[in-house]
């Protein structure tokens, strides 16, 4: 018990820390702009026809490959300055411990990413505010974009999946779609931890980058299998439509692929803080061995 309470002293320490650097909030405020912008010409066409929106915009707008690069691109450089390490590194580890401190770490990812994903939500529903039903239907507005193109000429690009009104519950949709685009955002943010701890380089941050870019490479010149390694791709719910099931890709595999992602890569992170005595004990065993 005492470790997670030192862990979570850490991550707070962290949180206090990193969010006096602009970075952070800059990053919060563009991706922001960016997701209310994306939806803005919904809002107009609402507007224009008199007929609110329900609260379910979250789920297409995921589902869009160029917005969802944003978002994961937005993603890395929110985590790129890992393992979140300053000048009192040395005294912070020396009274947590190298569990705690890993631990600590894992904890602030955690609470970054439960606030990014929120800022996203968040994003998803203030353009509709004022003109919005709520209701666990999925509305007149979804389901004309969704089967005409009646958007089109107020400038409506955002694609609205008529597969995902089909065949989900607006509100499961919803919740389901947050949770998996959580669990990408975690999944990049340990990664890039693990990567650059380990190395003390960039590594991990250049491998979070490759993985934001993983699902637009697979959408325009990949194999299709490959969209079961890729962790952006497995947020959107359209995907387990058509093809997809044939390589054995549903929201089941989805669940399974972030479950054991970020476990595994829990794991590594906190393994990677020992890496220096197993790399003292590698040596000694040469040494010995001479």
């Amino acid at each position: 018990m005492g470790c997670f309470m030192k862990a979570n002293k850490v991550s707070r320490y962290n949180i206090k820390m990193l969010w006096g650097n602009i970075r952070i909030p800059f990053i919060l405020i563009i991706v922001v702009l960016y997701v209310m912008e994306s939806l803005s010409a919904v809002s107009t066409f609402s507007q224009s026809v008199h007929i609110n929106v329900t609260p379910f915009a979250f789920v297409f707008l995921i589902n869009n490959y160029r917005i969802q690069f944003v978002i994961a691109a937005c993603a890395v450089i929110l985590f790129c300055n890992a393992p979140f390490e300053d000048e009192s590194y040395q005294y912070m580890i020396s009274r947590a411990g190298k569990l705690s401190w890993g631990l600590g770490q894992i904890l602030y990812i955690l609470k970054t990413s439960i606030l990014y994903t929120a800022c996203l939500a968040a994003a998803a529903v203030i353009p509709f505010l004022g003109h919005i039903t709520w209701s666990n239907e999925w509305g007149k507005i979804w389901g004309t974009l969704g089967k005409t193109n009646a958007g089109a000429e107020f400038g409506v690009e955002l694609s609205v999946s008529q597969n995902i009104i089909r065949q989900y519950e607006p509100a499961y949709a919803l919740v389901i779609s947050i949770l998996l685009e959580f669990s990408c955002i975690l999944c990049i943010g340990l990664l890039i931890y693990f990567g650059n701890k380990t190395t003390a380089k960039s590594v991990g941050t250049f491998a979070g980058m490759l993985t934001a870019v993983l699902d637009i490479c697979v959408s325009n010149d990949w194999l299709d299998w490959a969209y079961g390694f890729s962790p952006v791709s497995l947020t959107q719910l359209e995907l387990f439509n058509g093809f997809a099931p044939k390589w054995g890709i549903n929201l089941a595999y989805a669940e399974k692929f972030f479950m054991i992602a970020i476990v595994s890569l829990s794991v590594l992170c906190v393994a990677a803080n020992y890496k220096e005595k197993a790399i003292d004990r590698i040596s000694r065993r040469r040494i010995h061995g001479r």
